[in-house]
This record gives structure tokens, C-alpha cells and sequence, in this order.
């Protein structure tokens, strides 16, 4: 007999087959092109997926349809218009991809690194609830506000991000939450995206003139990207923002590499760079540099083979497509805050000291975020030699123009997810970068194009955004575009040992990550936020590990309260900052006879306070006890919060 919850996990079936139904229409019907072969075609059926699960949830969102039956039909559509099109392909065969397995022995050590990576990281991304800050305050908070008025519309918040910031990652995670009716699978949209990134910079490194092992080495380099091993049990974006960005290059050199007199051969690419850029621009602005950079040098591209006609032609080709991707997010946000987003937002992050001076300084701090090594002495040391570069530019390190949050400092690595560096992969980079520079014949000129390229996007990066102490996690989507670059020069160096011992050395350095990320360890260290490993603590204790027992035993004290009071209306009245998922993960969510919403006044998102609601508890912060909130009195003080009950 099954259970309801087994037939909840039983739903994500509908969305598998989708992507499977995807990957076998585009290589049954592309075999002929030589360069749609199985890894590039995983990565435009992850594409396809992506905007069919987009789309689809916007179509329903009109409708107040985004619930477990809605989705199921939504998939059962696409699979049965898979199944018609198989139908009157009559006798041709379908085709899926063929396992190539590595063929000598440094291949296969590099493969073995890939599959225990992949299995540590999706074991402790399965264990693990939503507890990153930003995730517990918009991430996760949106995706639950959406399933409970089961559409993507903009709502009333005192947490404006929840509304403005770009949707695209948890758009893909609502459909995981809804069908299973809960957050088991909350951080496997970002681990699915690390394992495709995988999978890109295997492809674009193929695509560099790399040859098979230097391909599984590119592999490698991506999966033991320390913040990316972090990232990849999380809940936030960035690895999802990454693996856009990456596809976007990968199609970028299918097209630059295919016989372009061919016309199937030159169309698909094309089509599937629009696609993947409209997810990017979808998912997080951070990769706005990065696209335009490739699309110069596509631009270059179709002049020189279509004209200047058919460049026009698919420009507008490309923004009809990441237009119609990103239209509900752009209305959305057009309507409420008459702009593309919240106002604040580019305010917070956008740098603010356009000038040569402002760009060095952020490159020099953005690498600096990566530069600490566990010596505290050369971390001085280059400490100094930051501070007097800054001296040179005339520009003070702290800048308010060029600098956001946090004091800067070289600090050694940590394992705590906020604070997560790279300083192995960078250190390798800045070794390799000559060497590809000084083989510049046996690279290949793409190869040192595209490392040129990746290094260029990266400075465009931050001379556009701020400095921020946790700015190394929006630095993943360079890292992991610059894996393929690493392998370009490792992945063909004689002899091959040389190039293993770099994949070996790069997940030995990486174990602190895999096994002991401070808030979510497998095996606990001193610097541990919980004492135990993620094996034996429940969900519940991991969701709180950022925040500390103090806060569990509040939050908790709270909810019982509410439930027993038998109230299941609660308003929220929080400051812009507050870790307000972990309410809705208490309080049971997602489920029907919940119902929260904020009260607030004066906020842009005000326009959408609901006018049914009347709530029979209220959590509130700075609230005085005197007040009476829709005819709810002071109940409890609990550390820094106030509840609110109907007498």
C-alpha cells in the first residue's frame, strides 16, 4: 500500500519523465548534427526543462493553479506530446545518450573523484533543510508564500526581496516543494545544477580542443570548487545562476566550432544561447557581465557569417526569447515598483565609483576574498599590500561607493558557508594563466580566447557590483566558467600524472568543505554550529544552525502557543532581515488550513494587503505591549520578539 507520502515522492516522477521525454526528443532528432552529441544535449534538455517549468508555473500563476494537480498536468501535457511525436516517428528508433567511461587509468581516478564529490555533497544537500540566512529570509520564505497562494504574483512583505529579487532558481524549487508538499528536496535544485556544471565544463572543454581525460580533469576542477561544494547543499542561487551562464558558453562554442553553412547546424546553438541567457537574466543580475561578453563576440560571429541582416535577425530572435522568459518577472516588478527591481536593490549592490580607480579596487578586494591561506603571516603580509595599493589609487579600502557590507581583511579559509573562499583553484589560476598564455601555439586560439574572455567578464564583474565580505559566492559562476580554461592547460601537460595530481591534490584540499561545512557537518570539528553529525540531528535543529538554541527554544515557544490556541491565521510583523521561513517550517507548511501573511504599512508591496485576512496571532518585533493588532493582545515576550493572541 502506498502512503501519502510515498505518492507525493512519486509525483516527482512527472517532472523526470519530462526531462527525460525533453533529452530524448532533441537526440532523436539531431543525431546527424555532429556537434549535439549526449553531454550537450543533457544540458539543452536541462535548459528546455528549465523554461518549460518557468512558463509553466507563470500560465498557472494566472490562474491561482500552481498545486501538485496543476503541475502533474502540466508534465503529463509535455509527455504525451512526447509520446505523440514518437508515435509518428514510426519506425524510427529513439536515441538517448551512450555512458562513454573514462579508457586509462588517470581518466578513471579523475571519474572516481567526480562520483564521491557528487555522492558526499548530495548526501549532506539530502539531509539538509533551508538554514542559510538569505535562504530563511527570501529564498525559501517566497517559495512558501507562492505555494500557499499557489501562484508567483507579487504579495504584501516586509521583506521587499521576496518580491523584487530576480525569481528563476526557486521558480524550479516551487515545483519540487509543491509536489512533494514540503522541503525535503529544497536543496536539490542547487546540487542538479552543480552536477549539470559538471557536465558544461566537461562540453566546453571538448569544445576548447581538450582532449577526454583533460575533459573529466575540467569535471573535476569544477565539482572541488570549495564554495561550490558548499553551495551545492544550499538553498540559494548562485550555482543555478552559474550553470545558465555556463550553457550559454557551451552553445556559444558549438556554434563557433559547427559546420555553419549547415543550417540545422547553425540554428540550434543559436536558439539554445537565447534560452539559457533568459534563464541567467531570470535567475540573478550577477551574470549580466558574463553575457555581455559572449554576446559581443557572437555578435562577431553572425556578421561575419549571416551579415549584418541575419545578425539583426537573431538579435531580435534572442531578445523575443529572453523577453518572453523574464515577462512575468519584468511586469511584476514594472507594476510595483515601477522598475525593472526594487530601486534598493541596485542601490545596495551596484558600484557606485565608475572610474578606474573604483574597477582596481574591487578586483584587487574581489581576489582578496580568495587570497587568505592558513598562515596568519603571509595573510598580513598581503593585507598590507592591499592596504597600500589603495594608498596608490587614493581611494580609502572601505569606500561606501565601492564597498557594501563587512570590513576588509586577507582571512584564512573558513568552512563557515557565508564566508566560503577559493583560495586553492585561485591560486591555481594565477599560476596557469601565463603558462596558457606562453603556450599560446598548442592551446589554440580559442582556448586562449575564452580564457581571456572569462578573466575580462570577471573584471566587468566587479568593476558593476559592489564589494561585499560575502561577495566569494557570487564569484562562482567565474569559477566555474574557468574550470574548462584550467583543464585547457593541465588536462594536455606530459606527462599525464602531472595534470591526475592536480584533480587529486584539488579534492584532498577540498575535504574540509565536503565533510565539515560548519553549519551542516557530516563530521563535526570544533568550529561546528552543532555538535553532532547532519546523520543523526533533525531537520528541525539543523534548520536553526545558524541561529543558535537561544533562538530554536523562541521560535518554538512561539508556535506552540499559536497552535495551542488552535490558530492557524498568523500575521507577520518582522523586521526586513528575519529568518521568517523557519515560522512557516514550524508552523507545518506547506498545508491548507494555513494561512500567513505580513502586516505591514507604507511598504511598496502594501498595494497587495489582502483584505480577508484577520489574524488570530501576530509575531512581532519591537512591538510595545500596549498595542492591540487587529484585535490581538499581548501574549509573551520571547527574546527579541512579541506575540500577539486574540483574547
Amino acid at each position: 500500500m502506498f502512503t501519502g507520502l510515498t505518492i507525493q515522492f512519486l509525483l516527482i516522477l512527472f517532472p523526470l519523465a519530462g526531462y527525460v521525454c525533453l533529452l530524448g526528443y532533441l537526440y532523436s532528432s539531431s543525431e546527424s548534427s555532429p556537434e549535439n552529441n549526449g553531454p550537450q544535449n543533457m544540458l539543452r534538455a536541462a535548459v528546455l526543462y528549465g523554461v518549460y517549468q518557468v512558463l509553466t508555473i507563470e500560465v498557472l500563476s494566472l490562474f491561482k493553479a500552481v498545486t501538485a494537480v496543476g503541475l502533474v498536468l502540466a508534465w503529463s501535457l509535455l509527455i504525451a506530446a512526447f509520446g505523440v511525436w514518437t508515435f509518428r516517428r514510426r519506425p524510427a528508433k529513439l536515441h538517448f545518450p551512450k555512458i562513454t567511461l573514462p579508457k586509462d587509468w588517470p581518466s578513471w581516478l579523475m571519474f572516481t573523484i567526480i562520483v564521491f564529490t557528487l555522492v558526499i555533497t548530495f548526501t549532506v544537500a539530502w539531509f539538509t533543510p533551508p538554514q542559510t540566512w538569505d535562504s530563511l529570509t527570501y529564498h525559501a520564505s517566497r517559495i512558501a508564500h507562492w505555494a500557499q497562494n499557489q501562484s508567483v504574483g507579487h504579495y504584501i512583505t516586509g521583506i521587499e526581496r521576496q518580491n523584487s529579487m530576480s525569481p528563476g532558481a526557486e521558480m524550479i524549487s516551487l515545483g519540487f516543494y509543491v509536489l512533494i508538499n514540503g522541503d525535503r528536496l529544497a536543496c536539490m535544485t542547487q546540487w542538479l545544477a552543480m552536477f549539470f556544471s559538471l557536465i558544461a565544463a566537461a562540453v566546453v572543454a571538448r569544445h576548447l580542443g581538450v582532449p577526454p581525460f583533460g575533459q573529466w580533469l575540467a569535471a573535476v576542477i569544477t565539482a572541488t570548487i570549495t564554495i561550490g561544494i558548499v553551495e551545492a547543499s544550499s538553498t540559494i542561487t548562485d550555482y543555478v545562476a552559474a550553470l545558465w551562464v555556463i550553457c550559454v558558453a557551451a552553445e556559444l562554442l558549438a556554434y563557433w566550432r559547427s559546420d555553419w553553412h549547415k543550417k540545422g547546424n547553425q540554428t540550434r546553438p543559436l536558439v539554445f544561447i537565447s534560452l539559457a541567457a533568459g534563464l541567467g537574466f531570470l535567475t540573478k543580475p550577477i551574470v549580466l557581465p558574463y553575457m555581455v561578453v559572449f554576446a559581443i563576440v557572437l555578435g562577431i560571429l553572425l556578421i561575419r557569417r549571416t551579415g549584418v541582416l541575419g545578425t539583426i535577425k537573431w538579435a531580435g530572435v534572442a531578445v523575443t526569447l529572453v523577453l518572453l522568459i523574464n515577462a512575468g518577472y519584468i511586469t511584476r516588478n514594472l507594476r510595483t515598483y515601477s522598475s525593472f527591481s526594487n530601486p534598493v536593490d541596485f542601490q545596495n549592490h551596484m558600484n557606485q565609483l565608475l572610474t578606474p580607480a573604483g574597477v582596481i579596487s574591487n578586483v584587487v578586494k574581489s581576489f582578496g576574498l580568495h587570497a587568505g591561506l592558513p598562515f596568519n603571516s603571509y595573510n598580513k603580509w598581503l593585507d598590507l599590500q592591499v592596504l597600500k595599493i589603495h594608498v596608490k589609487l587614493g581611494i580609502d579600502i572601505q569606500d561606501p561607493r565601492t564597498t557594501g557590507d563587512g570590513v576588509f581583511a586577507i582571512r584564512p579559509p573558513v568552512t563557515q558557508e557565508d564566508l566560503t573562499s577559493n583560495p586553492y583553484q585561485a591560486y591555481l589560476m594565477v599560476l596557469t594563466v601565463p603558462l596558457i598564455l606562453l603556450s599560446f601555439r598548442r592551446m589554440g586560439k580559442i582556448g586562449v580566447l575564452y580564457t581571456l574572455l572569462t578573466a575580462a567578464a570577471f573584471i566587468i564583474y566587479c568593476g558593476l557590483f559592489k564589494w561585499h565580505i560575502f561577495n566569494s559566492r557570487y564569484h562562482l559562476v567565474f569559477f566555474v566558467l574557468f574550470a574548462p580554461a584550467l583543464a585547457l592547460f593541465w588536462g594536455q601537460v606530459q606527462p599525464r600524472p602531472v595534470g591526475a595530481a592536480v584533480g587529486v591534490a584539488l579534492v584532498i584540499l577540498a575535504w574540509p568543505w565536503l565533510f565539515s561545512i560548519d553549519s551542516r557537518p557530516l563530521i563535526p570539528t570544533s568550529s561546528s554550529k552543532i555538535s553532532s553529525s547532519i546523520l543523526s540531528v533533525s531537520r528541525e535543529r539543523l534548520a536553526f544552525a545558524n541561529l543558535g538554541p537561544d533562538s530554536s527554544q523562541d521560535f518554538t515557544e512561539i508556535v506552540q502557543r499559536i497552535q495551542a490556541n488552535s490558530c492557524n491565521s498568523v500575521g507577520m510583523m518582522l523586521w526586513g532581515d528575519d529568518p521568517e521561513y523557519l515560522f512557516w517550517k514550524l508552523l507545518g507548511a506547506p498545508r491548507n488550513n494555513l494561512r500567513i501573511e505580513w502586516i505591514v504599512s507604507g511598504a511598496p508591496s502594501d498595494r497587495y494587503r489582502p483584505t480577508d485576512f484577520q489574524p488570530c496571532a501576530v509575531i512581532c518585533r519591537d512591538c510595545t505591549q500596549s498595542q492591540n493588532i487587529r484585535g490581538n493582545l499581548f501574549a509573551g515576550q520571547y527574546g527579541d520578539l512579541q506575540l500577539f493572541l486574540l483574547p
